[in-house]
């Protein structure tokens, strides 16, 4: 039974050839017969039909011997597909328009998919990742998920019993100094057992040790990328010292190739232990800073524990803790335990599902654009259909071959839309920019998973704008087509090719409607006040390593550094701060009012910076009231603080907040305890978090009295910034060699990357609303352009009959309209809420503003004419003689 089945099968595939034996067959016997017809005394003629006679029915005999040999389903699938290219080899610029239309749809569609795939779905590249959970405490203030601290990492480590690892970590930057010149790389400070709860074994050494968390301790485990840039793939690395910041690190271990963790952060160069934060020569080390939250937490559950599970006993040592240490823990006496994908995804799901919503509008209006071409094919072929009617063929086997030729359509759709989904991932990835908030993103690309995605798509829409020209079939009167003209044929179909521009123009005016949302939020954040001023700005930062970098020695060097810079042709005027505007909630502390003492666990907080005497100057953030930093606001000077005017308005209403004394939480190193500080000056808003729409409050340390960091070096140019980076550089090698200066950028470029999310978003939604408007227009201007040919004979007479151009124009014209005003009734209301869904991922934008629908509404009516003129000029041009005649 196999074997007759194998058989059949080879045979059905290898139909072609085995006609081409059966054929040569016939021809010897054929020429044997006529030779035996002729030796008998016929002629060459009479043998030659004789032959014929007596050998019977080839083409029958063909057949049997088809339906013998091979599968008659498959047989006749063949046959269809062969017809299918047949047809669409014959009709190129059918083919070729309709082709193009699907690639566009399913490109748009694959290429989104394709980054939901890398983001959203795709699992985490570790061991189990299912059993990886992103742990935090929850705020009661927020209610958010917020960081750990040390000594509560500590101790939630020791009373765990539900995760086989419990693992901190927190970004930082290192320097990287040897023979070579050095450079400044992310790294990440983890607890020891990282590799191990991840499932990672490294390539070359080992992980950490457990022991290897004490102070005084220092080593590293290098990425695989480091290790064959720096270090030239040296086999040899493990077990050697390399200098980082100032200090010899013993490398233990080189990550695999592709090693990313976190997986948001691509760049993390090297990992090392907390004995970092352990190790300092003066002060309170970070290790042991109750109230200092800076630590990501990631666990792994162990087998058979259960997230639920997980939680509650984390809430239980929470709980402990809030009752033992008030102060630092009272609000945060609950946790968070959630799937780390779900965790490293949440932010960016809603915006591509919306961008998935968008591009299934855009494949269904491509749907109806390729259903009305195959409407109107199906009209040019409607007599073709009634004579293979005519000769047997049943309804059935006519819809089965249109459906096959929608098929091959589609998939000719998917190779093209596939190719175009490729190229539009390597060209959009690059508006995302280098800060983009989207993990992974830069790992999209067209995989199996993704393949799979396409084709199942062609699949469906090949279904999907096959159901017209089925529904065409089965109400056609095919013995009555071949008595009817072709205008009364193309009638009773000119309804639903109306029906489907109608749709489509509903469609496209909430694309359109969803663009001009996103587009007026983008346009609000680029230029809105920033409150400072970008222009003539250069920015960078400066990576200081050594024991001899303390409080004083940092200070020292960032006074002689910013001398030097103040010098240089080209530069007015040098400072440093951190953060910078728009660079997010860095650094926030809490703080209690002189006037309105709070227990610690009740106070406020708010983000902070820190800055030099002119920095405010440099970044052109204006001063309201009170009084710039100076060079005596140092550590032997009394305590000062400048606000901006949110902070004064949110914790001082109907005060003035000059004068007014606060105790933030933060001090510098070596300060026995927090001090009180007075408010000297009030400055404008400088926006910290470039996405929302108010101005945060933020409160200003003078560098000398909170040495934490260097910070960023601001420089303000009466040339273009890039000319003077050279100069720059000599002035700080002059100072250290082995300072590197990185992050560099201007005051646009520092602009533009804060909004580079909503750009990204908006460039695509505008993409795909055009590629909608074109569709839309296009599909109009086919049904225009047919109702006109069908009716010629019609607009002849009206121009005999003394009709002008301006009439037989506005016939067109309000054809078109109708429509258009039908498809706007239609999508007015899915634009209203597409307006509603994207109102908070549009900053500065007012809910359900009537000006979005209105301009959509304007622009498709402009397009709709624009695409209906060519179809009316051509009516109005008709020579009423020649139609007549014609018809």
């Amino acid at each position: 039974m196999l074997r007759v089945l194998v058989s059949r099968i080879r045979a059905t595939l290898q139909r072609g050839r085995l006609d081409d034996e059966f054929d040569g067959e016939v021809r010897e016997h054929l020429e044997m017969l006529e030779e035996r017809f002729v030796r008998n005394g016929m002629t060459r003629g009479e043998a030659y039909y004789a032959a014929r006679r007596q050998f019977g029915g080839v083409t029958q005999m063909k057949e049997n011997l088809r339906e013998r040999r091979a599968l008659p389903p498959a047989d006749v699938m063949v046959q269809d597909v062969r017809r299918a290219f047949r047809q669409l080899r014959k009709a190129k610029w059918f083919t070729a328009a309709a082709a193009l239309t699907l690639a566009l749809g399913i490109g748009a569609s694959t290429a989104v998919f394709a980054v939901l795939n890398a983001v959203v779905l795709r699992p985490l590249p570790f061991a189990d990742p299912d059993r990886l959970m992103a742990f935090r405490s929850i705020d009661r203030r927020g209610p958010h998920p917020t960081t750990l601290s040390y000594p509560n990492f500590f101790d939630f480590r020791r009373q765990n019993r539900v995760f086989e690892h419990l693992v901190c970590y927190t970004d930082s930057q290192f320097t990287l100094g040897d023979s070579k010149p050095p450079i400044r790389v992310a790294g990440e400070v983890v607890s020891w057992d990282l590799f191990a709860a991840l499932g990672v074994q490294p390539a070359l050494g080992r992980g950490f040790r457990a022991e290897e968390e004490a102070a005084g301790t220092h080593v590293v485990v290098l990425s695989h990328r480091l290790w064959r840039s720096r270090f030239a793939a040296d086999p040899g690395i493990v077990g050697r010292p390399i200098r980082i910041n100032g200090r010899m690190y013993t490398v233990t271990g080189v990550t695999p190739a592709g090693f990313q963790f976190p997986v948001e952060f691509p760049e993390v160069e090297l990992w090392t232990t907390l004995s970092v934060d352990a190790s300092v020569t003066e002060g309170t080390p970070m290790t042991e800073q109750r109230g200092a939250r800076v630590l990501d937490v990631i666990g792994r559950l162990k087998p058979g524990v259960t997230r639920e599970r997980a939680q509650a006993q984390m809430d239980q040592v929470a709980g402990a803790l809030a009752r033992q240490y008030p102060d630092d823990n009272g609000n945060v006496a609950t946790t968070s335990v959630v799937p780390e994908s779900a965790r490293l995804t949440g932010p960016s799901r809603t915006p591509l599902l919306i961008l998935l919503g968008a591009v299934g509008l855009v494949l269904l209006i491509a749907c109806a654009n390729v259903a009305n071409l195959l409407v109107a094919r199906g009209t040019e072929r409607t007599r073709e259909f009634a004579l293979r009617s005519a000769l047997g063929a049943s309804r059935q086997a006519i819809i089965r071959q249109l459906l096959t030729e929608s098929l091959v359509l589609g998939l000719v759709g998917c190779a093209g839309g596939v190719l175009l989904a490729e190229g539009a991932v390597r060209l959009a990835l690059p508006l995302a920019g280098d800060r983009i908030p989207v993990p992974r993103l830069y790992q999209a690309g067209v995989d199996l998973k993704v393949l799979a995605f396409s084709a199942v798509l062609a699949l469906l829409t090949a279904v999907l704008f096959s159901l017209a020209p089925a529904a065409q079939v089965v109400r056609a009167d095919l013995a009555g087509a071949l008595k009817e003209g072709a205008s009364s044929i193309a009638r009773g179909h000119h309804g639903l090719r109306s029906a489907l521009v109608v749709g489509q123009v509903a469609l496209g005016l909430v694309l359109l409607v969803g663009a001009e949302v996103l587009m007026a939020g983008f346009l609000y954040l680029a230029h809105r006040d920033p409150g400072f001023r970008t222009d003539h700005l250069l920015t960078f930062d400066v990576g200081l390593a050594g024991p001899q970098y303390d409080n004083a020695g940092q200070i020292a060097f960032s006074d002689r550094l910013l001398q030097r810079l103040r010098v240089i042709p080209g530069v007015r005027a040098a400072a440093a701060g951190m953060p910078l505007p728009l660079r997010g909630h860095e650094m926030g502390i809490a703080f209690d009012i002189e006037e309105r003492p709070a227990p610690p666990a009740e106070r406020p907080s708010s983000d902070m910076a820190i800055a030099t005497p002119a920095y405010f100057h440099t970044m052109g953030i204006g001063l309201l009231r009170g009084r710039y930093f100076t060079e005596h606001d140092d550590a032997n000077a009394p305590r000062v603080l400048i606000v901006n005017e949110a902070f004064a308005r949110r914790y001082f209403p109907g005060e003035d907040a000059i004068g007014k004394r606060i105790e933030p939480g933060g001090s510098n190193i070596g300060e026995a305890q927090p001090m009180m500080r007075e408010i000297v000056g009030i400055v404008r808003d400088a926006k910290q978090a470039p996405l929302t729409a108010d101005p945060d409050p933020i409160y200003y340390f003078p560098y000398k009295q909170l040495s934490w960091d260097i910070g960023t070096i601001v420089l303000r140019t009466a040339i273009p910034p890039a000319e003077v980076a050279p100069a720059v550089r000599a002035a700080l090698a002059g100072l250290d060699q082995e300072a590197p200066m990185y992050k560099i950028r201007t005051g646009e470029e520092l602009s533009a990357a804060a909004i580079a999310e909503p750009r990204f978003f908006t460039a695509l939604m505008s993409g795909f609303a055009a590629i909608a408007l074109s569709l839309t227009v296009a599909g109009l201007y086919g049904v225009l352009s047919f109702s006109v040919a069908r009716r010629r004979r019609e607009i002849g007479v009206r121009i005999a009959l003394g009709a002008g151009r301006r009439p037989v124009l506005g016939l067109v014209l309000r054809e078109a309209m109708r429509l258009v005003v039908l498809g706007i009734m239609l999508g007015a209301a899915g634009g209203v809420g597409a307006e509603r869904l994207l109102k908070n991922a549009a900053i500065g934008v007012r809910p359900a503003d009537p000006i979005f629908l209105a301009a959509a509404c304007v622009i498709m009516v402009i397009a709709s004419l624009a695409a209906a003129y060519l179809p009316a000029a051509r009516a109005a041009s008709v020579d009423p003689i020649q139609a007549l005649r014609t018809e």
